[in-house]
């Protein structure tokens, strides 16, 4: 086996997990309804890169707005 096919192995690998954290996360997340999860973890499954990358950033920014503005760090 090449390096070739070591680094692609390696960045599949490394989105399958990415994607995985993602579902888990957004699972255990408390901000969204049984349904909303279950749209954002199609949206991950089905357009890997961009769906995950879509639903990380709303999660962060809507984790982001939950905590009050004492705890932010300026």
């Amino acid at each position: 086996m090449g390096s070739f096919e070591i680094i692609v192995g390696a960045v599949i690998l490394a989105v399958i997990a990415f994607q995985v954290w993602l579902t888990v996360r957004v699972a255990r997340s408390k901000l969204y309804e049984r349904k909303q999860k279950v749209w954002q973890a199609q949206l991950i499954w089905l357009l890997p890169v961009i769906g995950a990358g879509l639903v990380f950033s709303i999660l962060q920014e809507d984790e982001r707005a939950q905590v009050p503005p004492s705890q932010l760090d300026i």
